[in-house]
């Protein structure tokens, strides 16, 4: 499932943002009923709200400038955290002044990383991932000496993790490492 992000103009949902039942925690925190998870963040100097949904590789990312206005917003993998998709990027004003399609580059899809995974049986978490719940594989993805690479740590085994590089337009394995991993 991956969600829909428009060009639109936005404010950040300040009503939202001050209803949190914790005032004494910036971030507010919510489990929805339908197995979404919402974070929204707030301070002097930006505004910031996430919702993983469930069933998806995706979370909606939103920045806002101090008056509230949209930033820029997007698609983020929830896991690894790249951008995925078209980004859109806003002046203080509202106005649209930039789109940015992360995947561009990438001809090696994170659809075929998926692919990848599966057929490597590498187990990639769909929805909320929280970081108070152990491990979880990670996809990354970079643009190192102007290609675009992918990079998968996966835990091998209970004390090893794995690392594959992947060339991002032809799907080939360019390294693997790994490294010692110990579960607190």
């Amino acid at each position: 499932m991956i969600p829909e992000i428009d060009n639109k103009f936005e404010k950040f949902d300040s009503v939202k943002y001050n209803s949190r039942s914790n005032l004494d925690s910036r971030v507010l925190r919510e489990n929805k009923l339908d197995g979404c998870y919402l974070e929204m963040d707030k301070d002097n100097t930006y505004g910031w709200y996430g919702m993983t949904l469930k069933d998806s590789y995706y979370r909606i990312t939103k920045i806002y400038y101090p008056n509230g206005n949209i930033k820029k917003k997007g698609l983020s993998a929830n896991t690894g955290n790249f951008q995925k998709g078209v980004w859109y990027e806003f002046d203080e004003q509202g106005n649209l002044i930039k789109e940015t399609d992360y995947d561009k580059p990438f001809t090696f899809t994170f659809e075929d990383i998926l692919k990848f995974c599966e057929k490597h049986r590498i187990k990639i978490n769909k929805g909320p991932i929280l970081q108070s719940t152990g491990w979880h594989n990670d996809i990354f993805r970079d643009i190192q000496n102007g290609k675009p690479i992918w990079r998968i740590e996966h835990l091998k085994k209970t004390n090893l993790v794995e690392v594959i590089k992947i060339d991002g337009v032809t799907g080939k394995v360019l390294e693997t490492s790994s490294y010692g991993y110990i579960n607190n």
